[in-house]
């Protein structure tokens, strides 16, 4: 069964890292960039990974 609130943490540290990542390609750092997209595709693991637990 997914856990609701652990997928909702996931989407919400999702949302915070993409705004983050914009204002690093905005700035030009781009070293922080590359650590949050690592970041957000972790993120993303992680939700595809409990989506996947779901007996839909």
């Amino acid at each position: 069964m997914v856990e609701v609130d652990f997928v909702w943490q996931l989407v919400e540290s999702m949302e915070t890292a993409v705004i983050r990542l914009e204002k690093a390609i905005d700035g030009k750092n781009m070293d922080e960039a590359n650590k949050l997209k690592t970041f957000i595709f972790d993120l993303y693991s992680q939700i595809d990974k409990e989506a996947s637990r779901a007996n839909v």
